[in-house]
């Protein structure tokens, strides 16, 4: 049967004094052909595909994610097996200044090295043990330098140097004095470096 066609049968009787009529009429109609989906089937096909593009959108948002941090993991195991040129910091001293930074580009971030200038003259009454260690390192390169010198030790306090050891003449005792004295920051130098010979 088909559902667009509806069938409506109608029973009236007549009731009259001298008789009795039953009159049976029947009628049929056919409705408007419904060809397309129903109202429901379309918002339930609507929520399916809003659902669809959420985890599409979903899935796509945690594959970039993952992928940025692979990206990121592989970029720090290759800097850190890779040589790379550190970066070059220059700090000047100022009293009441932030110092200034000149950062050369480098491939990926390695420890930079810091160069730093000696104080100007009415700073230095304020050295630091870290600019004494700073001083007596270049001080013990410089006299090693020297072969004539190789038993010359050195100590630095309060920018103030003072030489230990032997040495095989008395001028490689005074230049072992005046190459401590060439070095920024060095005040003043006690020799008590021995002549052998």
């Amino acid at each position: 049967m088909d559902p667009n066609v509806r069938t409506e049968q109608k029973h009236v009787v007549l009731d009259t004094p001298g008789e009795r009529r039953e009159i049976v009429t029947e009628k049929t109609e056919r409705g408007p052909e419904n060809t397309g989906p129903s109202s429901a089937t379309i918002a339930i096909i609507a929520v399916l595909a809003i659902a669809t593009i959420g985890v599409i959108v979903y899935f796509a948002m945690n594959k970039t994610e993952s992928e940025f941090d692979r990206n990121a993991n592989l970029a720090a195991a290759a800097s850190q097996s890779s040589p790379q040129q550190p970066s070059v910091i220059i700090q000047q001293p100022a009293p009441a200044q932030a110092p200034i930074i000149i950062q050369q580009p480098a491939p990926a971030q390695q420890a930079p090295i810091i160069f730093e200038q000696p104080a100007a003259p009415s700073q230095r009454q304020n050295t630091s043990a870290n600019d004494d260690a700073n001083m007596q390192d270049i001080a013990t390169k410089r006299l090693i330098e020297e072969p004539a010198m190789a038993a010359v030790l050195i100590t630095i306090n309060d920018a103030r140097a003072v030489l230990t050891g032997t040495v095989s003449s008395a001028a490689a005792k005074v230049k072992a004095e005046q190459l401590v004295k060439s070095i920024r920051g060095v005040k003043s130098v006690d020799n008590k470096i021995e002549v052998s010979g």
